[in-house]
């Protein structure tokens, strides 16, 4: 069993988040707290609105992204889709195609299946040095590629 997903996942899926959204929401706490608990702290509008539109745009970044992506291992019968929390076994049979899209710094891999899995219809995954594409060349399974 290899793995085909990036290192970078375990970041965006569990480290990411979690430092983005203590980190944020405190600082968003302490904007709009501080001069309330404490009459000798000033914080300009300017600095409070800055800090709540950061959390805001981290959190969507969060959930339409980070949170979406799957670790994905694979052998020559079955793949093993993860999330680091629940882990799911699906023959390889069930996928229809994978589409990866080549973005500046990452490949992010989006695999489509023919039967409806634990995860959806679709995963993504942010690709291992294109093994996953030479994966599926040999399992013939059909791979498109977008220009990102």
């Amino acid at each position: 069993m290899e793995r085909y997903s990036s290192n970078l996942t375990l970041f965006y899926v569990i480290f990411l988040p979690v430092f983005t959204w203590v980190f944020l929401l405190a600082s968003t706490l302490g904007a709009f707290l501080g001069p309330v608990l404490n009459s000798e702290i000033y914080i300009s509008d300017y600095t409070r609105y800055a800090v709540l539109t950061l959390l805001i745009l981290m959190s969507v970044f969060n959930i339409f992204f980070a949170l979406r992506l799957k670790r994905l291992e694979a052998d020559d019968e079955k793949i093993y889709i993860s999330n680091y929390f629940k882990h799911t076994i699906m023959p390889i049979d069930n996928i229809r195609s994978v589409m990866i899209t080549d973005l500046f710094i990452m490949r992010i891999a989006r695999i489509q299946f023919v039967k409806r899995s634990y995860w959806g219809h679709t995963i993504k995954v942010l690709e291992r040095e294109n093994l996953l594409q030479k994966y599926c060349e040999a399992h013939q399974i059909p791979v498109v590629k977008r220009p990102g």
